[in-house]
């Protein structure tokens, strides 16, 4: 028997520097690319004005951690496209601030959609969430408890809630659902979250616009996917200081993205 170590290097490689890096270190165009995936699905419209499908094979991208990190209340949030993945990571990566948090994201994952996913539209997300504060008082108190309740200039009673009731697409209404969704995303109220997300898995849903980061102008593409078995990290990228160097300068070329007219206080 005769025992072989056998290694395979790439042509032209200089020991020391890696794949998709320059010399001194920082990414090659390649390199910059393979921090993000880019779908080659679409998102296919319903035509039914409530709903839309995200095809099995779309790929997402989410600042996290390497595992599929699905939060205390059994959701994922992600995001897709480059400018969004570049937002998130800014925010959310191993700035000096998370990392005295203990918060910092340290990878971004490229996560695959299994099965088809089915998604409401805003106005939709809008009706449902409201249609479930008004037969869940539980739910009613955690969001009147909740820092983000400020935000509604006004107590949220049975009250609004008929008013809402007369007019579902008004601004009443984008703002309470709005409010709903920062809760989501407050660890302290993991069973509220729980039952807003089995409300809309009830109605046939395995996702939701992440409501409070698309309309404060933080994201475009932000979504909660609330049957997190329906997706895969297929792989992820190390968020290193290079990375982060270059998603701050390919964030100075974005405009930035517009806030929602519900916060005016004009009317």
């Amino acid at each position: 028997m005769s025992n072989e170590l056998s290694h395979h290097g790439i042509k032209g490689q200089k020991w020391g520097v890696r794949r998709f890096q320059n010399k001194d270190g920082s990414l090659t165009p390649a390199g910059e690319k393979r921090y993000y995936v880019e779908s080659d699905k679409k998102v296919v419209d319903n035509n039914d004005g409530k709903s839309s499908t995200i095809p099995k094979g779309f790929k997402f991208n989410r600042v996290g951690q390497a595992s599929l990190d699905v939060n205390q209340a059994g959701a994922l949030y992600v995001s897709s496209g480059k400018n969004d993945v570049t937002r998130y990571m800014r925010a959310l990566g191993p700035t000096p601030i998370g990392k005295l948090l203990g918060t910092a994201a340290t990878t971004v994952q490229h996560i695959e959609v299994k099965e088809d996913l089915k998604i409401p539209s805003i106005k939709e997300t809008t009706r449902l969430t409201n249609e479930l504060l008004m037969k869940d008082p539980k739910l009613v108190k955690g969001v009147n408890d909740s820092m983000h309740a400020m935000i509604l200039g006004k107590e949220l009673d049975s009250k609004l809630l008929n008013e809402i009731k007369k007019n579902p697409d008004g601004k009443d209404a984008q703002k309470v659902a709005f409010v709903v969704s920062a809760v989501l995303g407050d660890g302290q109220y993991k069973s509220e979250a729980q039952t807003v997300y089995k409300h809309f898995r009830d109605n046939g849903y395995d996702a939701i616009p992440d409501l409070n980061d698309l309309l404060v102008g933080r994201s475009e593409t932000a979504k909660i996917v609330i049957n997190p078995n329906k997706l895969k990290v297929t792989s992820t990228t190390p968020i290193t200081k290079d990375l982060m160097k270059s998603g701050k300068q390919y964030l100075k070329t974005l405009a930035d993205l517009p806030v929602s007219e519900i916060f005016d206080e004009d009317e």
